[in-house]
């Protein structure tokens, strides 16, 4: 059968979490064993996130697909019927959790191997045994105590230039400052945070360069949590 229990967490718990993990508009957002959807509602019209969800259990399946659609949000929400251990999670942004801490344990190896550096990961109430926060927050609601645990896949993503010259000209504003750091030792997580932007946005703006020669290689040097 199942090995979390559905219960739901409440939306100032779920607020909370997004918010620790600094979830910014248009970055992805990751919710395993998603419920009734509320995490991925939240973060889509409360976040500007996309959302993806994977539930196993059919009903509650059913139930979220029903609730994003009545609220029109199919275009920033996804919802997967399935086991998530069997999901490519490598293009979230964020993950967020509400599961048992075997379960995380279990999880842990798959998030290490398949999460980018710089990625966030927030779990309600259960640690991921293995590694260390960088916040740990308690938190009161109406009728109990809840725990908040964040962590950061560390590690780097560096550019390395490559032979081509870009045209300017053909660049957005965005692309031309962040050509400038492209320096084979400034990583994807440093350009975002000298322009105030997110790691996704530089992300794919060195993707693009890659594909036109401007980069090389992105080299990706990765930790433990």
């Amino acid at each position: 059968m199942y090995d979390v229990p559905f219960v739901p967490s409440p939306e100032v718990v779920i607020r909370r979490m997004l918010q620790l993990a600094d979830v910014r508009e248009n970055e992805i957002v990751y919710d395993l064993g998603c419920g009734d959807g509320r995490v991925l509602i939240i973060a889509a019209k409360e976040f500007g996130a996309r959302a993806v969800g994977i539930e196993i259990r059919r009903d509650l399946y059913e139930q979220c697909v029903r609730r994003v659609r009545d609220l029109g949000l199919e275009d920033r929400v996804k919802v997967y019927h399935g086991n998530f251990f069997e999901y490519d999670l490598s293009d979230a942004d964020v993950i967020t959790l509400y599961l048992l801490t075997s379960v995380n344990e279990r999880l842990r190896p798959k998030l290490e191997r398949e999460l980018r550096p710089g990625t966030r990961v927030v779990s309600h109430d259960f640690e991921v045994p293995g590694w260390r926060p960088i916040i740990i927050e308690d938190l009161y609601e109406e009728w109990r105590s809840h725990k908040l645990y964040l962590y950061k896949i560390p590690g780097a993503e560096i550019p390395i230039p490559g032979n081509v010259e870009p045209n300017t000209d053909m660049l957005t504003d965005i692309e031309k400052k962040v050509i400038k750091y492209i320096d084979g030792s400034t990583s994807i997580e440093d350009i975002a945070k000298k322009l105030g932007t997110t790691l996704r946005t530089v992300r794919e703006i060195v993707n693009k360069f890659y594909k036109m020669g401007v980069v090389k290689e992105i080299k990706v040097v990765k930790g433990t949590p």
